[in-house]
């Protein structure tokens, strides 16, 4: 009997030790999953939009992989400010998101801030495009822009990589040249017939970078410039100038202007392709003291001129929509 009881606790033994073996087979731990960048994202309050986001669009499953990856989270004000404030409102823009937020990671672990102090260093984001680091330090700040989107928490250790807060969602690039991006804003359409009438469309399409401050519509209909045919019917050295007074040579975004103003001022002077200068002031940050929203500009004729869409980044640069013609 004593024997038996041997026996069969043997057997009991070497099942339980071949389960335990199978189920490690099976489903073998995965601590990047416990301690990797999804988890950080998973347990970070500031993150919890990204986190859905991830998992809608199975980047989740992404960053839970060795890696090593980057991320660049984009905060829940973030996802707010672009028109999805809730989990529901996130999970509903799938689709959007699908293409968006590989563009927001980068398959390698990067500490931004140890870059180099240099403006817009392009790297590849995780969908293959460049993105664009700003790493600057001045007497007033020290800050790291991607896409001129500010990082507000940086370099935060995960098993797998990096996890930064960015203060926006980055956009993937859709359009080849910044002239592709003129012409697929119809808020734009007179300031695009402007470049193909001027002759100039081949060389915003090839060239750069470029910086382009493009007038909106209403910008020409201030100077009594009501149709697009009234552009056409033009002539064209006449809009080689107004387009030259709106583009500068360089790649800028929004807050590269606020890191390069005089810290006394909050000037700075931005040289046009017509070999006009325009002045950019720097707008106080209403809601945090000491800080800059955004810039404006100064026409010819001394009015200043406000920005009313920003960082649409193209393949050669960098398109700013402006309220009113600056050679006006």
């Amino acid at each position: 009997m004593m024997e038996l009881k041997k026996i069969i606790t043997r057997l009991t033994m070497g099942v339980m030790l071949f389960s335990a073996c199978t189920k490690d087979k099976v489903q073998p731990e995965n601590i990047y999953a416990k301690t990797g960048i999804a988890a950080v994202v998973n347990s970070n309050f500031s993150l919890s939009l990204c986190k859905y986001a991830l998992v809608a669009t199975h980047y989740n499953d992404t960053l839970s992989k060795p890696g090593p990856y980057t991320l660049l989270g984009p905060s829940n004000d973030a996802f707010t400010a672009a028109g999805w404030p809730s989990g529901a409102a996130v999970i509903h823009a799938t689709d959007s998101l699908q293409s968006m937020m590989p563009y927001n990671f980068i398959r390698a672990a990067i500490k931004l801030d140890s870059l180099p102090l240099a403006f817009n260093q392009p790297l590849i984001a995780g969908n293959g495009q460049p993105l664009y680091v700003t790493h600057w330090v001045n007497s007033r700040d020290t800050a790291v822009v991607v896409n001129g989107v500010r990082v507000s928490t940086l370099d935060k250790p995960a098993a797998n990589g990096l996890v930064n807060i960015t203060d926006g969602i980055l956009t993937p690039i859709v359009y080849n040249d910044v002239q592709q991006a003129v012409s697929g804003d119809p808020a734009l359409s007179m300031f695009n017939a402007a470049i193909i009438k001027s002759g100039l469309a081949a060389d915003y399409n090839n060239g750069g970078p470029y910086t382009v401050f493009a007038p909106v519509n209403t910008a020409f209909n201030a100077i009594g410039i009501m149709t697009v045919d009234s552009i056409y019917k033009m002539d064209a050295a006449t809009l080689q100038k107004i387009v030259k007074a709106h583009i500068a040579a360089g790649m800028n975004f929004i807050y590269d202007y606020i890191l390069k103003a005089d810290v006394t001022a909050n000037t700075y002077q931005e040289h046009m392709l017509s070999g006009a200068i325009s002045t950019i002031t720097l707008v106080a940050d209403p809601v945090r003291q000491g800080r800059f929203s955004g810039i404006t500009l100064q026409a010819a004729s001394g009015a200043g001129v406000s920005i009313s869409r920003k960082n649409i980044l193209a393949g050669n640069g960098v398109v700013h929509s402006i309220s009113w013609l600056l050679n006006q």
